[in-house]
């Protein structure tokens, strides 16, 4: 059973490697392999179908899909993997303090912290738009008000069980401080299950990015961010398919990749314990 799980856990791992390394490479050397500038217009005849010339076509203003899509990916990842480091180190750092504090503080957490889990992200993001107006980084903002609280529910219960084991006792009882057991104790345990969540998490947080800048809540046109492309070509769904088939294709993969990695990863290290 345990060489099926490893042998899962595998493949997986190495999908979500390839998947995901693949549209971050992509997104990375956009500027050199995209055959046109994503906001040039009257590159080709408007709502022209895919051709040699156009690979996934042109919008209504004439500009290339296929410039606009990669593009887009440099848009989409970078803002989602910026707001992703602070979700997961701002989680990460809240939830250890608090179950290394004392009892009082850590119910206090507790209890914001599951209040946060079962609030959604969306509704955050929504408030914060209509507050400040639609655009990426307010969106952004208002999802990581809410997302860290994942990671600090994690983070606490993975530090509280490693302060309470007999190792960490027996070292708080010859003196050591807390900074010291966390360092030593808690992170080896942390690592592995952040990393899991993280990519999990990557993929709702691009789905949820894309998802309100296909309502006019997050990025805006001109911009090449994927839910907005999708927001654009919405119109023209019927008459030229190929303007949301490209962006929502490039959504669909990456999130399957950041799934694909977060699954493998967890079977590999239920394997490994």
């Amino acid at each position: 059973m345990s060489a099926f799980s490893e042998g899962k856990g595998t493949v997986l791992y190495m999908t979500g490697v390839v998947i995901t390394g693949g549209m971050v490479v992509l997104a990375c050397a956009a500027p050199w392999i995209a055959p046109y500038d994503p906001a040039l217009q009257l590159v080709g005849k408007p709502l022209s179908a895919p051709s040699a010339e156009h690979l996934l076509g042109t919008d209504k203003f004439g500009r290339d899909v296929l410039s606009r899509v990669l593009h887009g990916g440099r848009l989409t990842l970078l803002f989602t993997a910026l707001a992703l480091l602070g979700i997961v180190a701002a989680g990460t750092v809240l939830g250890a303090l608090a179950a290394a504090a004392g009892r009082s503080v850590d119910r206090l957490a507790t209890n914001i912290i599951d209040l946060l889990v079962a609030f959604p992200a969306v509704i955050v993001a929504l408030a914060f738009a209509g507050i400040y107006g639609p655009s990426l980084g307010v969106v952004l903002t208002g999802v990581m008000l809410v997302m860290w609280a994942p990671f600090a529910r994690l983070s606490r219960s993975l530090v509280r069980q490693a302060l309470a084991s007999r190792s960490a006792q027996t070292a708080l009882a010859l003196g050591a401080n807390r900074g010291l057991l966390l360092r030593r104790e808690a992170w080896p345990r942390l690592r592995g299950p952040i990393l899991v969540l993280a990519a999990v998490e990557a993929g709702q947080l691009i789905t949820v990015v894309a998802g309100l800048s296909f309502l006019g809540l997050g990025a805006q046109p001109p911009s090449p961010e994927w839910g907005a492309m999708l927001q654009e070509g919405r119109a023209a769904l019927w008459s030229a398919p190929h303007l949301v088939l490209g962006p929502g294709f490039a959504v669909l993969v990456t999130v399957l990749g950041l799934t694909c990695l977060g699954e493998g990863l967890r079977d590999r290290l239920e394997v490994a314990g």
